[in-house]
């Protein structure tokens, strides 16, 4: 067992390291998530860069947004229990089991930010049965590209809660 008495400066190196996980998780979680909802019929890369389609980067911007929000509600549990296991020090016997809960943590959000984005277009699909809205993205349309962010925005904020309550209650952290 290794004695820590201050953890400041690692602390802060672990925040740090979450924080760049969560950026990570969020973009490359909304890339495949559009490819996804897309049924690969929109290339992302394509549309943004080649194109300059502001609509796919509208939707792919608010997809990232709401993944990154449920990543960094993993956060603050996830420092809770990293002060909690390192208070009385380092034991590198469930060094293992902590890094698997943050790992659990950080998936557990993709999922329920690719079930909030999913969840929000359904209910927005439903309601506009007669719009193909990936169609109008991919056409130009900024208005239904804005209107779809937008939701999948507020249903993120709605959910965001929900992450930090399960990471906690399942993870123990």
């Amino acid at each position: 067992m290794f004695k820590t008495p201050s953890l400041h400066w690692s602390s802060s190196l672990f925040y740090l390291f979450l924080i760049f996980v969560s950026v990570i998780v969020a973009v490359m979680g909304s890339l495949v998530l559009i490819r996804f909802l897309t049924r690969r019929r929109i290339d992302v890369k394509e549309e943004i860069v080649q194109n300059c389609n502001i609509g796919i980067a509208l939707v792919l911007a608010s997809f990232i947004w709401t993944i990154g929000l449920m990543a960094l509600e993993t956060i603050k549990p996830i420092m809770n229990a990293w002060y909690g296991f390192f208070t009385d020090g380092v034991q590198l016997a469930g060094l293992g089991a902590f890094i698997g809960k943050v790992f659990g943590a950080m998936m557990l959000a993709l999922l329920i930010g690719a079930f909030t984005v999913m969840m929000a277009l359904k209910v927005l699909m439903v309601i506009n049965r007669d719009i193909n809205e990936w169609e109008e993205i991919k056409g130009g349309n900024t208005a239904v590209a804005i209107v779809m962010a937008v939701t999948v925005i507020l249903v993120g904020l709605f959910f965001q809660s929900v992450v930090s309550y399960m990471v906690v209650n399942l993870f123990g952290v």
